[in-house]
């Protein structure tokens, strides 16, 4: 890709996970075993030679910068370019935050500015994805466009607030609509975007001046028919995760082998931070079938279509099914537990029973005995 492409990634949008935990943001949240949201669109763009990326911060950002850390692992730890974290400098925004993006954008202007970048890669961290940049590029280059929206036409319903595009034959945009739900076969837009970088500044600039509480989404709706608003269809893996149920399917989805293929391509690699931990162990009456088990587990009993993060431990003669259970828990003898979302260091006494459901998973926050 052209290396005058900078990225743009927004931390700060709503927390969908807070049944499962109020301050970890959406971008750190665990996923498939050993990664987290955020790593999804990060790699997404090093592996289209973006070298340049700025991550806005959201106010319990401990997380997201422990995980981060240099951005070595995406090779973004240089001595020009590189990584860059926007942090949240204003205490009003923490004691009565606003609604809207605009005002955030707006007080970064200067890192999209100061590169003098012809275009800017936008993202967010609640979809997952492998989406080629490369690919975008080009079509965006093909078609003279000022701004191409990345779109994922539905093969099922998708629950939770979004945006749909209309678009014509010639893939130009003739419409972005909010919808409170999305449905089959709707284009569904992925919340990434490329753009000119002068345009971006230039539509924050105006907006802001308008009402600094709105978002760049209903800018781009409401101006549709102005700049060369174009949309690209992305027809890899995808799903939104805008709440409990959605991660927990997405979760699910990695069980199966093709999604998991699709996801997880050996031409473009997802990244994430680096945990040298001993191999799982597996003790003589162990079961294990269809499940992700995460380096440094112990199991002793049954584990069924489900995911184990690093350092799980599943005592003797315990059952696991259709659970995520992450990292640093343990699931104590006897114990049953099926439909289960269970956060890290937890635990579950031995003999318990614990029960949800596809639809509606059993939600377990951290730091809990049960």
């Amino acid at each position: 890709m052209d290396n005058k492409i900078i990225g743009l990634i927004n931390l700060q949008g709503p927390n969908y996970m807070e049944s499962l935990s109020h301050t970890r943001p959406m971008a750190s949240e665990p996923f498939a075993g050993k990664f987290r949201l955020i790593d999804f669109a990060l790699s997404s763009m090093v592996n289209a030679g973006v070298d340049t990326v700025g991550l806005l911060l959201p106010f319990h950002s401990r997380s997201v910068l422990d995980h981060v850390r240099s951005g070595k692992e995406w090779n973004l730890a240089r001595k020009q370019h590189g990584l860059f974290y926007l942090p949240i400098d204003e205490e009003g925004e923490i004691t009565h935050p606003q609604v809207g993006d605009i005002r955030t954008y707006y007080k970064n202007l200067r890192f999209v500015e100061r590169e003098l970048n012809h275009y800017l890669l936008l993202s967010s961290c609640d979809v997952v994805h492998n989406i080629d940049y490369n690919d975008v590029l080009h079509y965006h280059r093909g078609h003279n466009a000022d701004v191409t929206l990345v779109y994922k036409t539905l093969e099922e319903d998708s629950a939770g607030e979004g945006y749909v595009v209309n678009v014509n034959s010639s893939g130009h945009v003739t419409k972005l609509t909010k919808v409170k739900e999305a449905k089959k076969g709707d284009k569904l837009y992925l919340n990434s975007v490329l753009m000119d970088g002068n345009l971006f500044v230039a539509m924050v600039r105006r907006a802001f001046v308008q009402d600094p509480n709105q978002f760049l989404n209903d800018v781009l709706a409401r101006n549709v028919g102005h700049p060369r608003i174009y949309a690209y269809e992305y027809k890899g893996y995808a799903r939104r995760i805008n709440s409990l149920q959605s991660y927990y399917k997405a979760n699910m989805d990695m069980l199966e082998l093709p999604k998991w293929q699709a996801l997880y391509r050996q031409d473009r690699k997802i990244y994430t931070k680096v945990k040298d931990e001993a191999p799982a162990k597996y003790k003589a009456d162990a079961r294990v079938t269809n499940s992700l088990i995460g380096d440094g587990c112990i199991i002793e009993g049954t584990v069924e279509n489900s995911i184990l993060f690093r350092r799980v431990r599943v005592g003797r003669n315990a059952v696991v099914r259709n659970s995520i259970i992450m990292q640093n828990s343990v699931i104590g003898e006897e114990a049953r537990v099926d439909g289960v979302v269970c956060d890290k260091n937890q635990e579950i006494q031995p003999e318990a029973c614990l029960t949800g459901s596809k639809d509606a998973p059993l939600c377990i926050v951290k730091y809990e005995v049960v």
